[in-house]
């Protein structure tokens, strides 16, 4: 019977020492689910901390580059000019680890002062005055179904993308100038872009990326729907479309 307490004694310290051990070695350094982000002016990343102990502080190398912030485990970091710095996540213990910060200026500065209803991807751009056709922006209010499309008049050439906007950032309740984010996790893409030209068969491509770039309210006349700027990635390639919003309800 004494050598079976013994047994059982051992067994509970040794334990006791591979969960200390355990410990020891997730609280000895501070990793993120990625080492540095790329942002434009303006806009905002998360980074996830794991390890160390909380709570955690994040402090930018240059704070006129880009802001940071902390929730939790989350390291929000947000572009405030052009040029690349460094932000230093610190938790209690005092364990450092470094996220590398890239601000890049707003590629569609330009494009966000030009509210004409429009597509363009790759080598196709269809504009509204310009084009004939039909151009559509529409939002599923039940499965949060953002459609945007533009269809020729005899409908045998179309641009069609099509995306989930779980967050309601478009058309919501919320603020509608809210910008928001949207990219590929785990190479799952994010929604589709179906291409059809005349005389042969639609393509389709992955959509990985996209964001809700601005939305201009609309005006005070009843019944006029706010306009949004979307820019996408497709196959690689960026593209906007720029239209008024049609929420589709049952």
């Amino acid at each position: 019977m004494k050598r079976i307490s013994i047994y059982l004694l051992s067994l509970m310290v040794s334990g006791a020492f591979f969960v200390a051990c355990d410990d020891d070695e997730s609280n000895g350094k501070l990793t993120f689910d990625k080492n540095s982000v790329e942002v434009i002016i303006g806009e905002e990343d998360a980074v996830k901390v794991s390890g160390g102990v909380a709570p955690y502080e994040a402090t930018p190398a240059d704070e006129t580059v880009a802001e940071a912030t902390v929730s939790g485990s989350d390291i929000t970091i947000k572009g405030l000019k052009e040029g690349n710095t460094t932000v230093k996540v610190t938790d209690k213990n005092g364990l450092e680890a470094v996220i590398a910060v890239a601000v890049k200026a707003d590629p569609y500065e330009e494009e966000k002062e030009d509210a004409t209803v429009r597509i363009k991807w790759d080598t196709y751009e269809k504009i509204e005055g310009t084009d004939e056709g039909t151009f559509t922006l529409t939002k599923d209010a039940e499965t949060k179904t953002v459609t945007y499309s533009w269809t020729n008049e005899e409908e045998n050439e179309s641009l069609v993308l099509i995306f989930t906007d779980a967050e309601d950032k478009i058309g919501g309740n919320g603020d509608g100038e809210e910008t928001a984010s949207v990219k590929a996790e785990n190479s799952e893409p994010v929604g589709k872009l179906t291409v059809t030209v005349e005389g042969e068969d639609p393509v389709d491509y992955d959509v990985t990326a996209w964001s809700l770039l601005q939305a201009q309210p609309a005006d005070d006349e009843e019944g006029t729907p706010d306009t949004y700027w979307i820019a996408f990635t497709a196959d690689g390639k960026t593209g906007l479309c720029v239209a008024p919003l049609t929420v589709e309800t049952e």
